[in-house]
């Protein structure tokens, strides 16, 4: 049977979020011509929605729409802030607790958060956003370095292009990974994709906007391999270690702690792709001490290890 999809647009959706899950789920056929996904594009309203880039897709109400299989919301800068009508909460709400397949796309997390159905959930969003999502719902267990997450019947993806990782996991999901990895060989992506989300820069972005830690960053990169300790880099930025920790967590979203183990993460993943040093002279320079260690973090982070990215490079 024909599986139905219905795609969440709200106004000032970024049109990736929709054009990539949709191209991915529109390329799963059984036989030439006979689709695997009936996909629906969905609004409040229903009519034309257009994109923050202004193009305009053409949708139906989601209220009068129907029963799916699966409901996707796409996100957006206007997804951080909205606040949905009722009518389309209780669409969303009723489609949830019907116990079917419910998603995000990047940003659209934070309605799926604001419909309460990530609630005691572990998910994912765009890195930018992670931290907002986790400060505005605690009941939520964000996971940022994460390309997708599934957590029962809630499936949510990180920024832009990860709905398409998500969309293929979920063709997987529904008939086989050979099905997605044909998929994956005809638009010329990946099956799966190595790696997580880049936190690194995230960190220095938030470090720079303040300008109170981006030198402290900086040198944590550039010292990857020493100790570091929350004395240690209190002591380094003139502050107590209490103060310290209370700032660094408020002005970048993360630890002191999961700061630098980013930082070491995404520092020893690039000596990883380049190619050029083994991986023991790796996990020794970034101060793993251990290729144990090292992909142990590897496997946390990015969810594959040190050797099979460097395979993929």
């Amino acid at each position: 049977m024909v599986h139905r999809v219905g795609i969440l647009l709200l106004p000032g959706y970024q049109l990736l979020d929709a054009a990539g899950p949709m191209a991915v789920l529109e390329s799963a056929t059984s036989d030439p011509g006979k689709p695997e996904y009936q996909i629906e594009l969905l609004s409040a309203e229903g009519g034309g929605v257009t994109s923050s880039g202004g193009a305009t897709l053409q949708t139906q109400s989601f209220s009068t729409a129907g029963a799916f299989d699966t409901v996707l919301v796409c996100g957006g800068l206007g997804a951080v802030t909205a606040q949905i009508d009722d009518e389309t909460m209780g669409s969303l709400i009723s489609h949830f607790e019907s116990g079917q397949r419910t998603g995000s796309v990047c940003t659209g997390a934070f309605i799926l958060a604001q419909a309460g159905c990530l609630r005691g959930k572990r998910v994912t969003t765009h890195w930018r956003y992670a931290s907002v999502l986790a400060q505005r719902y605690p009941e939520v267990t964000v996971e940022a370095d994460r390309i997708w997450v599934r957590d029962g019947s809630v499936w949510t993806s990180a920024g832009v292009s990860a709905g398409m990782d998500l969309a293929m996991a979920i063709v997987a999901e529904d008939h086989g990974a050979s099905v997605a990895r044909q998929i994956a060989q005809e638009l010329v992506v990946y099956y799966r994709r190595p790696g997580g989300q880049s936190q690194f820069s995230a960190l220095l972005e938030k470090g720079e906007a303040s300008g109170r830690f981006s030198g402290l960053l900086g040198w944590i990169r550039e010292n990857i391999d020493a100790r570091h300790s929350v004395e240690s880099l209190a002591e380094r930025v003139a502050m107590s270690p209490r103060h310290f920790s209370r700032t660094f967590l408020s002005e970048t979203g993360v630890t002191p702690a999961r700061a630098v183990e980013q930082i070491r993460l995404e520092t020893a993943r690039e000596w990883v792709e380049r190619g050029t040093h083994s991986l023991a002279h790796i996990a020794r320079e970034t101060g793993y001490g251990s290729t144990d260690r090292m992909r142990s973090s590897f496997l946390r982070g990015f969810g594959v290890t040190p050797q099979t990215l460097r395979r993929v490079f």
